[in-house]
């Protein structure tokens, strides 16, 4: 395995590990927005409970308050998560343009071996064709005009 060989794993080790982070925080952002969601809904039915009882209009609003003072925790959080996903889609794209980059390198390498391995055997059939045709040349000078 040559160096370029370890160099195009490890780019893929970092490629693999930023996708990994980013799948993380994405799925982070999705369960933040679905916790959004559901407090959305059960402030809706609170509110609807509050139309129906007396004792829940009361409690309405210390409930409104707090569920307020949650919603902007969960803003908050979503929007430094979508920062740290614009980082880790950075992280990744980098990473991709490392492996790529190392690739193509290990690649242009292996073409090159295989270009000289092909002019060497070339090299060799060309001198072997040429001894042949000199042998036929010694033996077949002597008789072969009829």
């Amino acid at each position: 395995m040559s160096a370029l060989d370890n160099l195009v794993r490890i780019s893929r080790w970092h490629l693999d590990e930023a996708r990994q982070k980013l799948g993380d925080l994405e799925r982070l952002e999705t369960r933040l927005q679905d916790d959004l969601q559901r407090l959305d809904e059960s402030l809706v039915a609170e509110q609807k409970a509050a139309q129906e009882s007396d004792l829940a209009r009361a409690a309405y609003p210390a409930y409104a308050e707090a569920q307020k003072v949650r919603r902007q925790r969960l803003e908050r959080s979503i929007a430094e998560v979508q920062s740290q996903i614009a980082q880790a889609r950075e992280t990744v794209a980098d990473a991709f343009r490392e492996a790529k980059k190392y690739e193509l390198a290990r690649d242009n390498e292996r073409a090159r071996a295989k270009a000289k391995r092909e002019r060497a055997e070339a090299a060799q059939m060309d001198e072997m064709g040429l001894q042949l045709h000199r042998r036929k040349q010694r033996s077949g000078g002597e008789g072969g005009a009829s």
